[in-house]
């Protein structure tokens, strides 16, 4: 049984950062074997285990990325914001084209304003582990 749970607070953070000026930070392995990061404004919660994004080109990047290597991490911080100040999250992503209409309908305005439904393709994070700090502290979750 997981004691992942992304809704209430992480939800609160999370959800429409990037509409406050603070996208969350993603990293991953790219394909030269470096780690590569890049802010994900398209970044929500899924379900309670699961986060989504959205990926703009589908053959190429990031997806072709986590392909090979799933694993990925988000860092976001955001002082006086809603939900929690700091947190550290790690999963395995994987592109997952049955959810591309409610992933790309849940975006924010200006994500969707430089997204192309046909060539980008929505990602499933499903989260391994949560470190954060909010107002009672610092907390952890994991799988």
């Amino acid at each position: 049984m997981s004691n992942i749970d992304l809704t209430g607070d992480i939800q609160l953070a999370i959800d429409g950062a990037a509409e406050r000026g603070h996208t969350l930070a993603l990293g991953y392995i790219d394909d030269d074997g470096y780690p590569a990061t890049s802010f994900r404004g398209s970044t929500q919660v899924h379900d309670a285990t699961h986060l989504a994004l959205w990926a703009r080109n589908k053959e190429d990047g990031f997806v072709k990325a986590i392909a090979d290597r799933p694993k990925i991490t988000f860092v976001y911080f955001e002082h006086g914001g809603p939900g929690p100040v700091f947190l550290s999250i790690r999963g395995t992503a994987k592109a997952d084209p049955s959810i591309n209409e409610s992933v790309y309908e849940n975006m924010i305005q200006p994500e969707k304003d430089h997204a192309d439904m046909e060539k980008g393709v929505a990602v499933l994070i499903e989260v391994q582990s949560i470190r954060g700090a909010g107002d009672d502290g610092f907390f952890e979750q994991s799988a």
